[in-house]
């Protein structure tokens, strides 16, 4: 999650917004970042 979390803060600096960070319980290990671009299309950082 710390590369994701850098990567977030580099793409809301460019203009992204932040929406939701989704950490998954055990044993799923991966979780997630959604944000969304300047014009509000929805992605995820995974």
């Amino acid at each position: 999650m710390a590369a994701l979390e850098e990567e977030a803060r580099r793409l809301v600096a460019l203009g992204a917004k932040r929406l939701e960070r989704f950490e998954p319980a055990p044993p799923l290990g991966a979780g997630w970042i959604v944000m969304a671009d300047p014009e509000g299309n929805e992605f995820c950082l995974d």
